[in-house]
């Protein structure tokens, strides 16, 4: 959880902090040194929440390799990739900040056995860096989605200016974040008590605020896939499959969701212990979920090359409209009496397309061309 250093510090660790940076000359900067991390007690369940952070940033960092190999594979790497490639960049470094915060905030301690040693001024300094990292991985990720739906049903002109009036308003709200977290107060009074604030938000509302319209925005991003693929001239399976796996991206909605809730115990709910739990591992969750989710799409043609069987956008059963196999030439399935002369198996596919598919939409959707399909067999 990356709360308002407000809500995380109690008066008593506020007075300590003020004292120290007076003792050590109202500097803004950091201390030179804290006491290392590996001189630090911990608990198996801090052990758990950091295998959380790492094991979920290496799932979102294989998934979006793999993303990214299958586009350079196909030459046809695009903005949503770039978009994936800054979000797992983004990923990767809230990774660091969040591993230092849990173990400097003795996550996973009850907070009546946190040690007379604890430092207020790191917890403060890491989860300064946390907020600025936080908020940009889901914005990006969401963009990319939106920009991979707009190859897909951006023909439609009602979709395409949808897509394009979310993204903005997605892009809008990142920045605003961005900078509210920035410039709420100087950044030096994040961890340095003995800088007087200037500009001070409600951080709990504004945080909870936030977060409850992201998650109105992730709604409407799934809610696009059934407007895209309703209108897609496709296969039955190959569209309830597509909806299907763009569905998924609500288990990330419901972490969000989750997270709200955690978020409200923590800054409203009195007697409430976050320490002594794992709500803090619910953003790390939440935004590297999201990336494994997002790159679920563009793998097909991964899936297709070494599951050939499972995912071919072809139906098992080609002999013929009524399953009877010819019994003639070479187009004929074996098994009869008489062999005439070879005469050419003809397939003739004639396809017009506005513009052609990319590699992750290849053999699942025809775009807004027509397609006509004849095969004979003599």
């Amino acid at each position: 959880m990356i709360p308002a250093w407000q809500d995380v510090v109690t008066s008593k660790s506020r007075v300590e902090a003020i004292k120290l940076a007076r003792d050590e000359g109202g500097s803004t900067g950091l201390r030179s040194r804290y006491v290392p991390v590996s001189q630090l007690p911990t608990t198996p369940l801090q052990q758990s929440a950091i295998a959380i952070i790492f094991l979920m940033t290496s799932l979102a960092f294989v998934t979006s390799g793999a993303r990214i190999y299958t586009r350079l594979s196909k030459k046809q790497v695009g903005i949503d990739d770039w978009l994936v490639i800054a979000a797992t960049l983004f990923s990767i470094g809230l990774a660091v900040p969040n591993y230092f915060f849990f173990k400097y905030e003795y996550i996973g301690f009850p907070t009546g056995d946190v040690p007379d040693s604890y430092d207020v001024e790191p917890v403060l300094f890491y989860n300064w860096i946390m907020q600025v990292l936080y908020n940009p991985i889901l914005a990006l990720v969401k963009s990319s989605i939106l920009f991979f739906l707009l190859r897909l049903g951006g023909h439609r002109q009602s979709i395409r200016w949808s897509i394009y009036a979310l993204n903005t308003f997605n892009i809008t709200l990142m920045i605003t974040i961005f900078t509210r977290v920035i410039f709420q107060i100087p950044i030096a009074a994040f961890w340095n008590h003995s800088v007087t604030p200037r500009r001070q938000i409600d951080g709990p509302m504004f945080y909870i605020t936030t977060a409850i319209i992201t998650i109105v925005t992730d709604f409407l991003v799934l809610l696009i896939p059934f407007w895209v693929f309703v209108g897609l001239k496709m296969r039955l399976a190959s569209k309830i499959g597509l909806i299907v796996v763009f569905l998924i991206g609500g288990v990330v909605t419901t972490v969000a969701i989750f997270r709200v809730i955690e978020l409200h115990k923590k800054f409203y709910q009195e007697g409430y212990d976050s320490r002594n739990s794992l709500g803090d591992t619910l953003s790390i969750i939440e935004v590297n979920l999201a990336t494994i989710v997002c790159c679920g799409p563009a793998l097909r043609p991964l899936f297709h090359k070494i599951f050939p069987r499972l995912f071919s956008g072809r139906s098992t059963n080609e002999t013929g409209k009524y399953n009877t196999p010819s019994r003639y030439g070479n187009c004929a399935s074996g098994g009869g009496l008489f062999h005439l002369k070879d005469m050419h198996c003809s397939w003739t596919q004639t396809e017009i397309r506005g513009y052609s598919p990319n590699g992750s939409e290849e053999e699942i959707m025809t775009y807004n061309g027509i397609l006509r399909t004849t095969a004979v067999d003599i």
